[in-house]
């Protein structure tokens, strides 16, 4: 047990010391009373501008005693050989982890891609050089040793494929228009090899290449922290799944439901509509017949604390979206579940978020890595999700899975993502 002075109890201190302590299997206890604290026999930790002889002191800056959200001065600094930041010319390295873990920026930094999505390069980890490491573990680690905590017992250390399902079908299932359309497309760009897949599969001489679902449940048997997420909105720019009706759809969400948790994947225009997350969260419901828990944006598209505000109001226990499509890492500075603090109100939610570390079109469309560039990304990943604790967790497509087209050459990259041990 840890003993930490503090001149005011705040939720925000609770939130960060739990992410410190909590996670990692250590107790702690806040206490306002000097004397108290100066009487008690345990381990002590002084987080105030107090003056307590002896005792391990960091002075902090007024974020976590706040309640309000501001703009704030942030800089880098070093001290002891440890890169955190400084609030207003007051360095940190407690509110460090709060900021970064509650995503205190993207409530007040107005930059959004063609998406709208925040961008990574906006993300102070990537302006100060840490967006690809675990950087909030990091720290709560050079904390606890700035304590005297020097032995932390190993994190578990999960491995969690997750899919994203945004189009079950390559060719099946299309109807009369859309399928001839998809021909008409590929004959003016002289793709006849995908005309001919496509008339192969339509008189099933051929398997549909998107269909990989008996293959998504055998790495389900064998992982099973296996998650997919299943786009059931409406037919639009960019929901081309088939429509929630389709039977053979119906179908596969139903076997595999009993392989899997499914979960639901918010349509394009969802994340700020919660009129249609209820909706395609209900049709979710009806085709598995079970209680939808978790959930993943489509496009990753998150407004904070909108989206997050839907979820938990529809009842998602764990949210799957917290990544960036352009870039690997960690934006919450850690791979750990941990719980959303909404900003807005000051309170520690339900809401679970567990972050993803890499997507497979980050790494083949956005990086332009070659396959073994990607299986040296996603090494260094995982060592670092095993180095620090938390769910490797990163995002596949069922199509992708398929290796066809781009992808071809990309399977020994899955084959490395799910290896325990890699050499």
């Amino acid at each position: 047990m840890t003993l930490i002075f503090v001149e005011q109890l705040t939720k925000r201190l609770k939130y960060t010391f739990d992410f410190v302590f909590n996670s990692r299997g250590l107790s702690y206890e806040l206490t306002t009373d000097l004397t108290y604290f100066s009487t008690s026999n345990q381990q002590k930790f002084n987080y105030s501008g107090h003056s307590i002889p002896e005792v391990s002191t960091l002075v902090p800056c007024s974020l976590l005693f706040e309640e309000e959200i501001h703009q704030i001065s942030l800089d880098k600094v070093t001290m002891d050989d440890i890169e955190f930041m400084s609030f207003n010319d007051c360095p940190d390295l407690v509110a460090s982890i709060f900021f970064v873990l509650s995503r205190y920026e993207e409530y007040w930094k107005v930059e959004r891609d063609e998406h709208n999505r925040f961008p990574a390069l906006c993300s102070m980890q990537s302006v100060f050089g840490w967006l690809h490491e675990p950087i909030c573990d990091r720290w709560a680690l050079s904390l606890l040793q700035f304590i005297g905590i020097n032995s932390v017992t190993a994190s578990e250390f999960k491995i969690q494929p997750t899919f994203d399902i945004d189009s079950t079908f390559a060719y099946k299932g299309k109807g009369a228009f859309r399928t001839t359309a998809g021909i008409l497309k590929d004959l003016s760009k002289g793709r006849i090899n995908r005309v001919q897949d496509r008339i192969k599969v339509l008189i099933q001489k051929r398997k549909d290449p998107f269909d990989t679902f008996d293959k998504i449940t055998q790495i389900a048997e064998q992982y099973p922290e296996t998650r997919c997420f299943w786009l059931l909105a409406d037919f639009g720019t960019y929901n081309k799944n088939l429509s929630h009706t389709n039977p053979q759809q119906g179908e596969i969400i139903s076997k595999l439901s009993s392989a899997c948790e499914i979960g639901i994947h918010p349509g394009y225009e969802t994340y700020m509509n919660a009129t249609n997350l209820a909706l395609e969260i209900h049709r979710l419901t009806r085709l598995t017949k079970k209680e939808i828990r978790i959930s993943r944006q489509h496009f990753l598209r998150l407004s904070i604390p909108e989206t997050y505000n839907n979820l938990t109001e529809h009842n998602i226990q764990i949210d799957y979206s917290m990544g960036y499509a352009e870039t690997t890492g960690f934006r919450m500075g850690t791979a750990r579940q941990t719980p959303w603090f909404n900003l807005k109100t000051n309170e520690i939610t339900s809401l679970q978020l567990q972050p993803f570390c890499y997507m497979d079109g980050t790494l083949n469309e956005y990086m332009k890595l070659s396959p073994n560039q990607a299986i040296e990304e996603v090494k260094r990943l995982k060592a670092l999700v095993k180095e620090y604790g938390g769910n490797f967790s990163f995002i596949w497509h069922n199509e992708t899975l398929g290796f066809k087209h781009h992808w071809k050459g990309w399977e020994p990259v899955f084959e490395e993502s799910i290896k325990y041990n890699s050499k």
